[in-house]
């Protein structure tokens, strides 16, 4: 069944009569239809990646708007900060780390839980 000696033949595709062509409708206008609703899906497609190409590029540009807000406010905060800030600081002082130096200096330079220093 398959080796190269087998002496089987292949089996004989049967021989129909060949249908009545009234009773087969045409296949032209299926073909014409189909490819209509081809061409048609195709078309959504396009339409459809190119609306979401068009709302990615909006949505990336919000986004790079926010960014730049965000660090415009911020960059602000700190300069309005700066411009605030006791003559006594460092210029360097006013960085996060700093702030929080200083802040950890504070604590330790206070009471324990708000009580005078017991001598």
């Amino acid at each position: 069944s398959g080796f190269w000696g087998s002496t089987r033949s292949p089996p004989q595709k049967s021989l129909s009569p060949p249908e009545d062509p009234a009773r087969t409708p045409p296949l032209a206008p299926v073909l014409r239809l189909l490819r209509n609703q081809l061409q048609e899906k195709d078309a959504l497609i396009r339409h459809l990646e190119n609306d979401w190409e068009r709302s990615r590029a909006q949505r990336e540009r919000e986004e790079r708007l926010l960014v730049t807000a965000w660090y415009n406010m911020g960059l602000a905060l700190q300069q309005q900060e700066g411009a605030t800030a006791p003559r006594g600081l460092p210029s360097g002082a006013q960085s996060f780390l700093a702030q929080q130096r200083l802040a950890t200096a504070a604590r330790r330079a206070r009471t324990p839980h708000g009580r005078a220093p017991s001598s």
